[in-house]
């Protein structure tokens, strides 16, 4: 299970983290073949029509921080459509990878999957998800050469934070929300075959990232401290995001204590991050 200490800090530290201390220690491969990557659209699994592109936006400055060179969406979308009438990841196996390389120009490609994208915030029991799925292909191998997937989940019961001290009415609430956590933890263990990624299975195990003394978003349905995350949640599940990608990404997460594999970290790409501009008077 993954812990942090409020929601404010995993809305932000999340960010930090993912920006300053994966480029501390990772450095450029210069053996591996794939320098420029191309992000295919998703596959969307869930209800959300515009999650896939929110995920798909936060995913490609990620890809460069692991020293790739990304290919502008907005062109990779515009050859598809034009070239192939492709405008939905749905429709990504009408080609093959080999089809999909000489067209877009790139040494690899990167198919994606959001197969859950939803939060329920009742004051009572509050749950948000996200699962993602991801996979690279090398372009002059046509073979996968990364893949990795994980559903991330957080939740929060008033039962337990704010209305503990009303015992009548805090007790109700406590069981209320400990039976819809339990549906969710049944919903886990029988969600978790999901369906191929363009012919590759792929898994999405839970992890749980929930902060059971966060009161955030219980003090915004309450009518306390909107101002403070009104900000934050106007972004749907975007702490959900960050970290789901972090995670796939690096191959690990951390749980307070120690750091725990999780599927394969994708290798380092070979370009050399930009210089920053010299400064002039």
């Amino acid at each position: 299970m993954i812990r942090f200490f409020s929601v404010s800090i995993l809305l932000t530290g999340t960010l930090i983290f993912s920006g300053c201390a994966t480029n501390s220690v990772l450095k450029p491969d210069p053996k591996n073949p794939i320098r420029s990557v191309a992000l295919l659209p998703m596959v969307n699994n869930c209800l959300d029509i515009d999650a896939p592109v929110i995920v798909r936006s936060l995913l490609a400055p990620r890809l460069e921080k692991y020293f790739y060179s990304v290919k502008a969406q907005e062109e990779t979308d515009l050859i598809l459509k034009d070239q192939m009438g492709i405008t939905l990841g749905s429709q990504l196996e009408l080609a093959t990878t080999r089809q999909l390389c000489e067209l877009l120009g790139t040494d690899a490609v990167m198919y994606g999957s959001l197969d859950d994208f939803n939060q329920k915030i009742t004051g009572i029991y509050n749950s948000k998800r996200v699962r993602i799925r991801l996979r690279m292909d090398n372009c002059a191998s046509g073979q996968v050469v990364w893949k990795n997937g994980i559903g991330v989940k957080s939740e929060t019961r008033a039962g337990d934070n704010l209305l503990q001290g009303v015992s009548v009415l805090g007790e109700a609430i406590k069981a209320v929300g400990a039976a819809a956590s339990v549906v969710s933890s049944l919903s886990d263990k029988s969600d978790t075959e999901l369906p191929a990624l363009c012919g590759e299975d792929i898994r999405a195990p839970w992890e749980d990232i929930s902060d059971d003394s966060s009161t955030a978003e219980l003090n915004l349905v309450m009518g306390l401290g909107e101002k403070v995350v009104k900000k934050a949640l106007a972004s749907p599940l975007r702490a959900e995001i960050e970290t789901a990608l972090e995670i796939l990404l690096r191959g690990y997460y951390d749980d307070g204590t120690e750091m725990i594999p999780h599927g394969m970290k994708i290798p380092n790409g070979p370009v050399e991050p930009t210089a920053p501009p010299v400064a002039t008077k």
